[in-house]
């Protein structure tokens, strides 16, 4: 700040105060540059770990992909090898069962056939025979 040695006033306090406004516009620029500079830093390092988590992911996806591919690729070799190579036939083996043996002096009921003591068998009628 210069004063006039004459009426002890700045002469130059418009032109002082315009160069102080300037320097306050240059320091809040400078400032919004470095904030605009910390959020495209922040932004790309979120990009980049979505960028990678998706690569990893896509990773994952294709390697599960591909090992349910060659599962199936060999379930299906399985399935047309049995269809061209069927396998041959076995007798089942004869599997033989023996029979209880009966002890006839065990008191088990036995069936005896009717005893008719010389008369002739029943004759069917038709008089016997009934509707009713």
């Amino acid at each position: 700040m210069a004063f006039c040695t004459v009426c002890g006033a700045n002469h130059h306090a418009d032109e002082e105060d315009a160069a102080a406004a300037m320097d306050r516009e240059v320091e809040m620029e400078r400032l919004r540059t470095k904030r605009d500079i910390e959020v495209a830093r922040i932004q790309a390092g979120v990009t980049r770990d979505t960028a990678e988590t998706y690569t990893e992911s896509e990773e994952t996806i294709a390697a599960i992909e591909a090992e349910s591919g060659v599962l199936a690729a060999e379930a299906v070799a399985e399935v047309l090898e049995d269809i061209v190579t069927p396998e041959t036939e076995s007798q089942p083996e004869t599997i033989i069962v023996d029979a209880p043996e009966i002890d006839e002096n065990e008191g088990g009921e036995t069936i005896e056939p009717k005893d008719n003591s010389g008369e002739p068998p029943e004759t069917d009628k038709k008089s016997n025979w009934s509707y009713w």
